[in-house]
């Protein structure tokens, strides 16, 4: 029996706070707004970046504009700013050495995911790596995760050998739309209150944990 495990990226599998930051505060400034409030800050890792720009009030060409000021610093400098999370790699090595078929759903852009991934040690552990294209086209995480099943070759009866693991809310909705397993992250960007108001159907306070939800005594 096949299990397959799909993973969101930021706040999931690395803490990207400082790139995803400093990019979205040179986007703003360009608009002559300094934003420096961490709260909010946080809030924007995980959402797709149109959504943030528009609660400043900007309309969509303006969002548009912001975005692509945002993925001009990115590329130079944000992309390589990831710490992977303590016991991340570790986990994916222990999934994929017990047969796991382990995909990415991100709603950040699929060249930047394969990158990250390169970056950080882990692409060999993944069997699909599914992320957002930039004209807009599949941005929601709701659709990705349907390509990431879609590209894993998932059949409906394996449904419920699925998880996906993600640390905000639009990951947990997300599982659910497509009839699969919903993990969240505690250790990520959203709180207990996120996760579990989107039902999240388990909690793990760190990588490692993921283990015993998806193997079991297997893992053992």
């Amino acid at each position: 029996m096949t299990k397959y495990v799909l993973f969101d990226l930021d706040g999931t599998l690395n803490d990207p706070y400082e790139g995803i930051t400093m990019c979205i505060r040179y986007a703003l400034s360009t608009v002559g707004l300094d934003e420096t409030d961490r709260k909010t800050l946080r809030s924007f890792i995980g959402p797709p970046l149109r959504d943030t720009f528009a609660k400043y009030g900007f309309d969509s060409e303006k969002c548009e504009e912001l975005v692509a000021k945002y993925r001009e610093r990115f590329l130079l400098t944000g992309i390589h700013q990831n710490i992977p999370y303590n016991g991340s790699s570790e986990m994916l090595k222990a999934l994929h050495e017990h047969g796991c078929k382990i995909a990415l759903a991100s709603c950040k852009p699929e060249g930047a995911c394969k990158t990250i991934l390169e970056e950080t040690g882990v692409l060999k552990y993944f069997d699909v790596v599914s992320g957002a294209t930039l004209d807009k086209t599949l941005d929601t995480k709701p659709a990705i995760i349907k390509l990431s099943l879609e590209r894993l070759g998932v059949k409906e009866e394996e449904l419920k050998n699925v998880y996906m693991v993600g640390d905000r809310d639009m990951d947990m909705l997300g599982a659910h739309e497509n009839g699969i397993t919903a993990v969240g992250a505690l250790y990520g960007y959203g709180d207990e209150a996120e996760l579990s108001g989107a039902g999240a159907d388990y909690l793990i306070k760190k990588p490692l944990d993921l283990l015993e939800i998806v193997l079991g005594k297997e893992g053992e």
